[in-house]
């Protein structure tokens, strides 16, 4: 597995292709990280919605892989958000059907808030966000190197 950066266009496309009704709608303006296994892009993170007069910024994410989503991979983007563009929290909307992304949402140490109807009249969502100091004092908050590259 490597890290792909530089290739925000690439790398957004795939997410909101594996994310139902964003296909069309995209991010906006938005920076990415995928997650490539040879030459083809597995998972990856889009960063958008970002106010920094806040330190908040959106985060969404997909994958073709379930294991895709290493401890480095974790470390890697999380350290951007919290180190890299000095964010005090990421935040995440996910279908309340969604339970994988929760799952995975929850065992990272994000706090989730249900919202009624945030994915319309049928679907209710959750809200789940990290500060800074909850993603320092979790268990995946180690350092970890993985080969990062531009395209």
């Amino acid at each position: 597995m490597r890290l792909i950066h530089g290739n925000d266009d690439t790398v957004a496309a795939f997410v909101a292709s594996r994310i139902p009704f964003c296909a069309a709608r995209g991010f906006g303006p938005n920076r990415a990280i995928g997650v490539a296994r040879g030459d083809q892009v597995v998972g990856g993170f889009v960063f958008h919605d970002y106010a920094p007069e806040f330190g908040v910024i959106e985060m969404s994410f997909a994958s073709a892989d379930r294991r895709w989503l290493t401890r480095p991979v974790l470390y890697h983007v999380f350290s951007y958000v919290f180190d890299g563009i000095g964010c005090q929290m990421a935040c995440s909307r996910t279908p309340a059907s969604h339970l994988s992304a929760l799952r995975i949402t929850r065992a990272y140490g994000f706090r989730q808030v249900t919202v009624p109807r945030l994915f319309g009249c049928r679907e209710d969502g959750v809200i789940s966000t990290l500060t800074a100091e909850d993603w320092k004092s979790n268990g995946f908050h180690r350092s970890r190197s993985l080969q990062a590259t531009s395209a």
